[in-house]
């Protein structure tokens, strides 16, 4: 406890950014989205910012200029049937995603935010469909600055006019026709079924507020958990800036008993761990577990770290039940062979970082995309949960561990993620102190963000041009045929002449 306070007094002394008062906002249903965007802001505490954080989840730390509130009563939707399509998942959450928006704004820490309006020099909002939390850091008068644990998708790009692009994750016609419905669909639920009601509450407890298609203007930086070793390569405008690896460069310890059993593991080591959301006894079926199983025990003697919430007593002998485990630290270690996951975007690029090849078993939202992404990378094989079968999954293990490509593969990726000009941390922090410094981002903005949909797409040009082409094709059409027609006569009457003659 001494060294950190002793730490942190020495980056306050040696900090060149005067101390600034910093306010976290996280009001998010996945934990593990807190635990990325809390690393950023206890990192800005040991810059030597006062920071505040008010999220639905709480981290047991001290940590000097470090203050934490816990925010009540988020509604975590069911999960019980995550292997359905896309859509169905997002109309599925709509009627949760409502509910929270009465239960942030009834929370105490919010209301005495309200009644006393404190002075902060910047707002950091988590971001994930709850674009009504950005009216406080319009009402406190600060710079808004988002913080989105996933890469560049239409949920952010609409802060800053970032390029939606339909071939990022495939070229093909299908492909991007599938994304680019997929984000027609997502601007219907935002537009039409999440803001109308979000706009009510907004007016209800912040009377006077912009609605939110105006707040959304208001942004000033969006820092996105992802980078170019980690999806596919796209452009970013200067205000939305790549931060991906920022949470994995800080390793610590492992408990005792972990890293004596990680340490023992000298044929290798598989972590197996499906994340925060996902939960092995409700969302795996005791089918595909007991596949699971076999197929781990037959991959003796490497050993085998698996998270699960639940006890199995017909675990193999190689493999270690643990209801937590420090993901990163884990996949930091020398022995850890390879990575079986959900496809989360944090634990994707903490497996990028690390450089572990990842056998994907997704269940939902961006986790598809996300193991596509490191499939496309040569390091990752995927295995929907329908497509589990005892040799389906002995053999992607057994190409994994054996087939030395994809460590290879796993390695360039982590060195592209590792070796940056600047490590993503520190430059999240130096991006965060510039717009505090200028007191918003108003010299980053892209012009784009003025226009609407139709006119920054060019739609409307298009549409033009369309209209104009084919007002000159119509016009041409019924001046050829007129021309014809009195060419047809000029020459019958000529005709007829010659007969009569």
């Amino acid at each position: 406890m001494y060294l950190t306070w002793f730490v942190a007094f020495v980056a306050i002394l040696s900090s060149q950014v005067e101390s600034a008062k910093i306010l976290g906002i996280f009001w998010t249903m996945g934990r593990s989205h807190h635990l990325t965007g809390s690393a950023l802001l206890k990192a800005l505490a040991a810059s030597g910012h006062e920071v505040h954080l008010m999220s639905s989840f709480y981290d047991d730390v001290k940590i000097p200029n470090y203050k934490q509130e816990h925010l009540k009563g988020i509604i975590i939707p069911d999960t019980t049937n995550l292997n359905t399509s896309k859509i169905s998942q997002m109309l599925d959450f709509i009627p949760t995603m409502n509910r929270n928006v009465e239960g942030f704004w009834k929370n105490e820490a919010i209301q005495r935010l309200i009644k006393t309006k404190p002075k902060y020099d910047a707002v950091i909002v988590l971001s994930f469909f709850n674009d009504y939390v950005l009216a406080l850091p319009h009402y406190l008068e600060a710079p808004t600055i988002i913080y989105s644990s996933m890469s560049s998708n239409r949920v952010n790009n609409k802060y800053v006019a970032n390029p939606n692009l339909p071939y990022a994750p495939t070229n093909s016609f299908f492909g991007r026709l599938g994304v680019t419905g997929m984000n027609i669909v997502l601007t219907i639920i935002e537009d039409y079924l999440l803001a109308p009601l979000q706009n009510e509450f907004i007016k209800k407890y912040l009377p006077g507020s912009p609605t939110i298609k105006e707040l959304t203007k208001n942004v000033s930086l969006v820092l996105v958990n992802s980078h170019f070793a980690v999806e596919p390569p796209r452009p970013y405008v200067p205000n939305m800036i790549q931060i991906g690896g920022f949470h994995s460069q800080k390793i610590k310890k492992l408990p005792q008993d972990l890293q004596n059993y990680l340490d023992s593991a000298k044929n290798g080591a598989v972590l197996f761990s499906m994340g925060s959301v996902v939960e092995i006894g409700t969302n795996l079926p005791k089918e595909k577990l007991d596949i699971i199983m076999t197929g781990l025990g037959k991959i003796a003697p490497i050993k085998v770290l698996f998270k699960s919430e639940i006890e199995i007593p017909t675990a193999p002998k190689n493999v270690l039940i643990s209801k937590w485990l420090p993901q990163n630290d884990i996949l930091a270690h020398p022995n850890l062979k390879l990575f079986i996951s959900h496809g989360g975007l944090a634990g994707t690029t903490e497996a990028v970082f690390h450089g572990v090849p990842v056998l994907g078993i997704p269940f939902f939202a961006d986790q598809k995309t996300n193991i596509d992404s490191v499939i496309r990378s040569g390091f990752a094989i995927k295995l929907e949960l329908e497509e589990i079968s005892q040799k389906t999954f002995d053999m992607a293990i057994k190409s994994l561990l054996i087939n030395s490509t994809y460590a290879a593969n796993a390695k360039k990726r982590s060195s592209l993620l590792k070796k940056q000009p600047v490590k993503p941390l520190e430059n999240a922090i130096w991006w965060i102190e510039h717009i505090i410094e200028h007191k918003g981002g108003d010299h980053l903005r892209n012009i784009g963000m003025e226009l609407e949909w139709y006119q920054l797409y060019m739609v409307d040009i298009m549409l033009f041009f369309l209209a104009l082409i084919s007002t000159i094709l119509v016009i041409s059409f019924f001046i050829t045929r007129w021309m014809l027609r009195k060419l047809t006569s000029l020459l019958g009457g000529k005709s007829q002449k010659v007969k009569k003659q």
